[in-house]
């Protein structure tokens, strides 16, 4: 029996070359599919990266957005969304938007933050950022953040915070008599607290009281239990437990108030007549006076205040404006307010549009008044709370004479029939 090698020896020389082509064949074959499987596995895995990186991109997206939602929907600023961001990357939240929620992540962030603000910054600014972080967590709708709380600022607010010199207001619900007070405080010690009331009450040691105090768009209520009072100077326990109330939400009350508005843009470079696109025929005044010229003053147009909600402002005119157009208003709560002493007087401000309805002579434009202090916000807020209240007491006495004159007239039909 012949072994393989006598077989290969045997071959002639063209047998032995199409023998040794057929062989190479194979191992070309062999090698193209093996080129083709790793093609194919390059082109699986970068078609893997990229469906990977376009749904992250667009959870991303989403995230920012869904971040952004809620923050314009809370009032946040620019300012306020670069310090919510630099607490977000330091809480350990897998997702931005879980901040508005988690109210412990926050304080973690915080506190991280204003301590590795402590080795770069001065005293002064550390301070300032911890205010910040402070109003930032009320707008959140957080607990109350304590202005002279510990290190980081974020301890629960108690009336121990409220300043000298701010203004509450008081609410007697023990005995329930409905009195209510208003006044500045003048003292705010470990002990007690002090108020000096604007008009003079009777308080026995004991009766509770609900106080309620405005710091910027915050409310702070708690209960709280008198002293001693002398008629016009109150002496009030502390409360370690303070409600929190956020104001952007403000009454609406109707009013009847006249408002001259102009439009007030950060650059002009046109008359403003043109550029306020008022309706021909509108009534307009201008503060133009002596050499200076009309293009460079605002020009107003009369208007009236229909709805006052604090800081927001419905006004019935003819200005051509937009929502986010810059306006300058002088306008008086409401010219029926003649029995109050003084009146409400003349507010001005500048504000930005929000929204407006109608066109040409009959447009309804609801403007914010910003930039405004807490004491300016306070004021707002204590007048809107008083028409509100007005105009309770109004229509229920007008409901007692309705009642009353439809009464006898009852009667009457009755005898009658």
């Amino acid at each position: 029996m012949q072994g393989i090698e006598h077989i290969a020896l045997a071959l002639t020389v063209l047998e032995r070359w199409e023998a040794a082509r057929r062989l190479n064949g194979g191992r070309a074959s062999a090698h193209s599919f093996t080129l083709l499987a790793v093609v194919l596995l390059v082109v699986l895995v970068v078609l893997l990266i990229w469906v990977s990186y376009s749904r992250w991109a667009q959870r991303r997206s989403r995230t920012r957005e869904v971040f952004t939602e809620n923050a314009l929907r809370r009032g946040l600023g620019v300012r306020d969304r670069q310090i919510l961001l630099a607490i977000v990357l330091r809480s350990g939240l897998r997702r931005t938007q879980d901040v508005f929620t988690a109210a412990n992540a926050f304080d973690r962030g915080a506190v991280k933050l204003l301590t590795e603000c402590t080795r770069t910054r001065t005293l002064q600014e550390n301070e300032h950022l911890r205010a910040e972080i402070g109003r930032l967590r009320e707008k959140l709708g957080f607990q109350i953040a304590s202005i002279a709380g510990s290190m980081a600022g974020l301890g629960p607010a108690t009336s121990h915070d409220i300043a000298p010199g701010k203004t509450i207001e008081l609410t007697r619900i023990r005995p329930a008599d409905g009195v209510v007070a208003r006044g500045d405080v003048v003292r705010n010690d470990e002990i007690e607290l002090a108020v000096a009331l604007t008009s003079p009450i009777e308080s026995r040691a004991g009766d509770s009281w609900r106080v309620r105090h405005y710091s910027g768009l915050s409310a702070w209520e708690f209960d709280t239990t008198t002293v001693h009072c002398d008629g016009r100077r109150l002496v009030l326990n502390h409360s370690e437990t303070v409600q929190f109330t956020n104001r952007r939400r403000f009454p609406r009350v109707a009013v009847c108030g006249h408002a001259q508005i102009a439009y007030l843009p950060f650059r002009q470079t046109h008359p403003s007549s043109v550029g306020t696109g008022t309706v021909a025929g509108a009534k307009t005044t201008s503060w133009a006076a002596g050499s200076v010229p009309m293009s460079e003053t605002p020009t107003f147009v009369e208007g009236f205040v229909t709805e006052l909600a604090g800081p927001g402002l419905r006004i019935e005119t003819a200005l051509q404006v937009h929502p986010g157009d810059r306006v300058l208003v002088v306008f008086t709560p409401d010219r029926r307010a003649s029995d109050v002493p003084g009146g409400w007087g003349t507010i001005a401000g500048i504000g930005r549009v929000r929204h407006c309805r109608g066109a040409d002579s009959e447009r309804s434009i609801a403007v914010e008044l910003t930039g405004l202090s807490d004491a300016e916000i306070d004021e707002l807020a204590y007048i809107t709370a008083e028409m509100s209240s007005r105009e309770d007491d109004y229509g229920s006495q007008n409901q007692t004479r309705t009642a009353a004159a439809s009464t006898p007239v009852a009667g009457a039909s009755m005898d009658l029939t």
